[in-house]
């Protein structure tokens, strides 16, 4: 029986309101390079409960390859994160079941969900998990996780709650990195009589990196031709900055329904701490653009014109250029904001399965597939992500002493970041509080907005946002 399509009115409902829904298409619009997670701001502080609830079910979900239902299998991933030989060596291995992949578009998937269209799998950065749930288009794989060989719940990193949604598991993420660390050039340091901190384990505060930035950058006349500190975090830095405060906390009222940012004194100082140094331009930004044509932090690092950055490991995977040399790379602790030191995952790119899949054990055959056979082993191998299972960490590079070095923060990182995810408001979308963010931010930078009507003009429309999402879930 052909499945029933929605009404105008239940795909809205399903996709939030018309400005949710450009955030979604903002969201989806770049792709990252290689398997390279993709940086998104997130956010929280409160850890999500790592106890997965006991199963319930009376018969263990089993996916086989032989299961009723249709052998089509499709999944929405981007082409650089899985290849054409994968998905080949999966038809072969799980034949009759055949994987077809399409763009990542999640327009067009709350699309197919309305027309009844199959997609079984779907690309997703974590802190939208929540939104998602509450739009109903989310299986719940608790059971399915519990009863897993291959995903074993005392083989998942931390990271993966941020799939987790009030006690239950929807998905898990491909890779991840914590993702406020410092890369530095050693190279460059050095050439600017800065010393080169004694172990990459030694914190410094954020105002001691900042002090030390001016002595990093170089100029000619008034153009930066080397940035002391490259890197552009936007609201990454003040949804983080939240989780270093003791207790951790968020930007959110305790039920989520509410972004408060005028509020809280150590938010407002968070805000003015990044933006200062953006205002001199000490950082990159909408006044002082990156140093290279390539308009980003990363193409300057690759230019030898950054003497810092602050990304996660997944940055190590283009570290090295014919510029930089591997010896030169040192991966360093994020910086220090708060009496808490945390370096969390701040996107996490992962999969979470549609609700209406028509083969809930054929598509499930596909995720454990892509999560802990061939395409993860090869992203472990990759350097461009932390594997999201504790066993195939083993596989990451550690080939080379830079390389080894960064594996070894990683290993650092784990044992001592207090919160491991960030978690956001399930009313709205993060990139709704980005592109907000963004407009108002580039106006109090350029000296044509007072801070105030900055702050309270993102407060206002995020919250407007949040209310419309709160309504579209009754």
């Amino acid at each position: 029986m052909p499945a029933r399509k929605l009404s105008r009115r239940e795909v809205l409902k399903l996709v939030g309101t018309t400005t949710v829904t450009g955030t979604i298409l903002a969201a989806c619009g770049g792709a990252p390079t290689s398997t390279q997670p993709t940086q998104a701001p997130a956010n929280t502080a409160a850890a999500v409960n790592t106890t997965t609830p006991a199963n319930t079910a009376t018969t263990a979900p089993v996916a086989t390859a032989a299961a009723a239902g249709p052998a089509k299998i499709v999944l929405m991933y981007n082409a650089n994160e899985i290849s054409d030989a994968e998905i080949a060596d999966f038809n072969k291995q799980y034949a009759p079941l055949k994987l077809e992949r399409i763009d990542t578009d999640l327009v067009k998937f709350f699309s197919m969900v309305a027309a009844g269209t199959q997609v079984d799998g779907i690309r997703l950065q974590g802190p939208n998990i929540p939104a998602y749930v509450t739009k109903n288009v989310c299986l719940d794989l608790t059971d399915f996780f519990a009863n897993s060989q291959e995903l074993k719940l005392d083989d998942l990193m931390p990271v993966n709650d941020l799939f987790v949604y009030k006690g239950k598991r929807y998905g898990m993420v491909k890779d991840w990195s914590p993702d406020m660390s410092i890369f530095i050039n050693k190279k460059l340091w050095a050439a600017a009589g800065v010393a080169i901190p004694d172990s990459p384990t030694k914190m410094i505060t954020y105002q001691e990196w900042r002090d030390m930035s001016g002595k990093l950058t170089k100029k000619q006349g008034d153009q930066i031709i080397i940035w002391g500190t490259d890197f552009q975090p936007l609201n990454n830095f003040l949804f983080w900055a939240t989780t270093t405060w003791n207790p951790p906390t968020t930007l959110f009222s305790p039920n989520f329904d509410k972004l408060i940012l005028r509020g809280n004194k150590d938010t407002l100082d968070a805000i003015k701490f990044f933006t200062d140094w953006e205002k001199e331009k000490g950082v990159p930004s909408v006044i002082a653009p990156a140093a290279t044509q390539g308009g980003w932090s990363g193409s300057d690092w690759q230019a030898a014109q950054a003497s810092s950055v602050q990304y996660g490991y997944w940055f190590s995977g283009m570290a090295e250029s014919d510029k930089v040399n591997g010896d030169d790379v040192m991966m360093m602790a994020a910086p220090k904001w708060g009496p808490n030191y945390t370096n969390p995952c701040v996107s996490g790119t992962g999969m979470f399965l549609n609700a209406k899949t028509p083969n809930k054990d054929a598509a499930w055959k596909m995720f454990q597939w892509f999560m802990a056979e061939e395409p993860a082993h090869n992203r472990a191998k990759s350097g461009w992500g932390v594997p999201g299972l504790r066993s195939l960490m083993p596989l990451m590079p550690q080939d080379k002493p830079w390389r080894k070095q960064v594996y070894d923060q990683v290993q650092w990182e784990i044992k001592n970041t207090k919160v491991a995810i960030m978690q956001f408001t399930p009313y709205t979308y993060p990139d709704a509080f980005t592109t907000t963010w963004s407009k108002y931010h580039d106006q109090y930078i350029k000296g044509t907005m007072s801070f105030d009507d900055f702050v309270n003009n993102v407060e206002k429309e995020v919250n407007a946002a949040i209310q419309d999402g709160i309504s579209a879930s009754q």
